[in-house]
């Protein structure tokens, strides 16, 4: 499992309330992860520093040195790192996972099968801006992490959410969509029951910090109904009466 799938898992991992009137409230955990795209390795750490818990560097305007890499790995610090690249070729995974890439941003057009070889590296696959339903079934097989949506419709309506459930229900993978840093908490709440699992802020990585705010802010997630556990009391035997004795 890659860092992003992990760090995915947990943040939708449902927590159990406390019990018991001296149990403490631990403090809120999110519930999506908060990325922030940024032009270059060395706008990672100002990234990380606004509470991005992922942050990726577009680098399709050109490539991403082995030093480059490693110097954005210790920026990030414990933050998931990805990179967004024009074209991936056959050892491109594979070394840039050396230098401490966590996955991979790419395009099924310009992107050979071979490159999606190294089971431990990442990867998100970019969507077409209106993808059918033959493409989003075709993409349930492929180890995928996500896949990730550049617009969504705003307002957000109950067609946009339909649509957004068709994408996940299809593939059956996590959503990853970009998002105006200052998007509504009914927003996000919106996004994450239609399988949103990373929200990446739409402009400055500065948008980061707002973004994480209301993130923090949403409910705890709920447990699905088929999901929630059925209590059961053990049954106790009567205990057996004593037989009279015959006078």
């Amino acid at each position: 499992m890659s860092k992003l799938a992990d760090a995915i898992r947990r943040s939708q991992r449902v927590e159990a309330a406390p019990i018991g009137f001296g149990a403490a409230r631990a403090a809120p955990k999110a519930t999506m992860l908060v990325a922030a795209l940024v032009s270059n390795a060395g706008a990672v750490a100002a990234a990380r520093e606004r509470g991005a818990d992922v942050v990726i560097i577009d680098t399709r305007g050109g490539g991403l040195s082995g030093q480059d890499a490693v110097s954005a790995r210790a920026a990030a610090a414990d933050a998931v790192l990805g990179a967004w690249l024009e074209a991936i070729g056959d050892e491109t995974a594979a070394d840039l996972r050396q230098a401490g890439i966590d996955f991979l941003l790419f395009d099924a057009e310009r992107t050979p099968a071979s490159a999606l070889l190294d089971d431990d590296m990442g990867y998100v696959l970019a969507l077409p801006p209106d993808p059918d339903d033959n493409f989003l079934r075709a993409a349930e097989p492929l180890a995928l992490d996500g896949l990730y949506l550049a617009s969504l419709p705003s307002p957000l309506t109950v067609a946009g959410q339909m649509s957004l459930n068709r994408v996940g229900f299809l593939s059956h993978k996590p959503l990853v969509c970009a998002v105006k840093p200052d998007a509504s908490k009914s927003d996000l709440q919106a996004l994450r029951a239609a399988g949103v699992a990373v929200v990446v802020v739409d402009g400055p990585p500065e948008g980061a910090a707002r973004l994480k705010e209301t993130v923090l802010a949403l409910p705890a997630r709920r447990q699905r109904r088929e999901e929630r556990p059925t209590l059961t009391l053990p049954r106790t035997t009567p205990p057996a009466e004593e037989e009279e004795e015959d006078e």
